[in-house]
């Protein structure tokens, strides 16, 4: 799906949910990570959870709720789907730093691995790793650039510095 600024919107999913949201072209990556994850995997046409979770996430991104609810299958990466289940605690159109997700995991001093778990979020959007700013309000980094992150704070009404 094209989504805007954002370019190319990816959506994979298992029977259980989306398994993989990823925000650019390169399909041969995103085959590779499902594999991965997923070593039985098959790819057919988009089922009726796909096409539900690619339509949720149009609507947020064209002002609509948070795609919070669309159901996820996560590897098991034990801090990293700790820092995972953290962000999807943030609400639409709030933010956190890495400091208090280290916070929230009981990890105090490891805002820098909660940026690195940040960064290997398998469902960006429906795990809103773009709600967490550096310690000064700055963007700090994301998965699929900083102008995606830019992007998606702006929707939600998020204050960041640049």
């Amino acid at each position: 799906m094209r989504a805007g600024r954002l370019g190319t919107i990816q959506v994979a999913t298992t029977f259980q949910g989306v398994a993989r949201v990823q925000l650019d072209d390169d399909g041969d990556r995103m085959r590779a990570e499902l594999l991965e994850q997923f070593p039985e995997a098959s790819f057919k046409r988009p089922s009726a959870m796909t096409t539900d979770a690619v339509r949720v996430i149009r609507d947020y991104l064209s002002g609509g709720p948070s795609p919070l609810e669309v159901p996820t299958v996560l590897p098991e990466a034990g801090f990293a789907t700790r820092v995972w289940k953290q962000l999807a605690r943030i609400p639409y159109g709030a933010a956190r730093t890495y400091g208090s997700i280290a916070r929230g995991v009981r990890k105090p001093r490891a805002a820098r691995a909660v940026g690195q778990a940040c960064g290997r979020n398998p469902v960006p959007l429906l795990i809103p790793c773009h709600r967490v700013l550096a310690a000064d309000k700055r963007l700090g980094g994301f998965s699929s650039g900083l102008e995606a992150k830019r992007f998606l704070l702006e929707l939600e009404g998020i204050e960041f510095r640049e």
